[in-house]
């Protein structure tokens, strides 16, 4: 069984990305652990492109939830820490979309609801690094932040950045290179650095 294995998994590495199977980073799902991950996904209706990684010092189980028809497009990378002691959980509803090479990283929680789009090159994070001890250098000052939930059928524009603290309506729109630093209501369009609201519903 173990020849079979071994040589399974040598045919693998022959042809798969690099970034399935080997990474700089100790806490990237990697390697044949990762490949079988995938292909449950798949089989449950979960589409992950092999490209994505997965950065996750425990299980990624318990800290990554896709639902039904969830899908991350190639080059993304998905990160979650307990570095601040809580259970950081990023969790994806229904038929959700994250474009290509976003970023969605987590100490806390980071969720997006059904039929939600992620466009390309965004960057959803849910905590900043320190900047209150000057005696240390800023890498060395650990983090704080916060939670991040958007809500159902949410668009986000490509190069959209999302910082802690913030929660995104139902039905909102986030234009294209918006920086989102405090809670947009459902059903009004957000732009501009820092995002302010540029349209609201019209009143039926």
């Amino acid at each position: 069984m173990n020849k079979i294995r071994n040589f399974l998994y040598a045919k693998f590495r022959a042809f798969a990305p690099l970034s399935c199977w080997a990474s700089p980073r100790a806490d990237v799902l990697s390697g044949w652990q990762k490949w079988k991950w995938l292909i449950k996904q798949r089989r449950t209706q979960r589409l992950i492109d092999p490209s994505v990684e997965i950065r996750v010092s425990g299980d990624v189980n318990d800290a990554l939830f896709l639902d039904h028809g969830a899908s991350i497009d190639k080059g993304c990378i998905v990160w979650l820490s307990d570095e601040l002691g809580h259970k950081a959980k990023i969790k994806m509803g229904k038929k959700s979309y994250i474009g290509p090479y976003t970023y969605l990283g987590s100490c806390h929680n980071l969720e997006i609801g059904d039929h939600t789009l992620i466009g390309a090159h965004s960057y959803l994070i849910t905590v900043n690094h320190r900047t209150d001890r000057p005696t240390l250098p800023i890498a060395e000052q650990g983090f704080r932040g916060g939670d991040i939930k958007i809500g159902t059928n949410v668009w986000l524009g490509c190069h959209v950045v999302v910082l802690p603290n913030v929660e995104i309506g139902d039905g909102a729109i986030i234009a294209a290179g918006a920086i989102v630093t405090k809670n947009v209501p459902s059903g009004e369009t957000w732009g501009g650095v820092p995002a302010k609201c540029i349209s609201k519903p019209s009143a039926k």
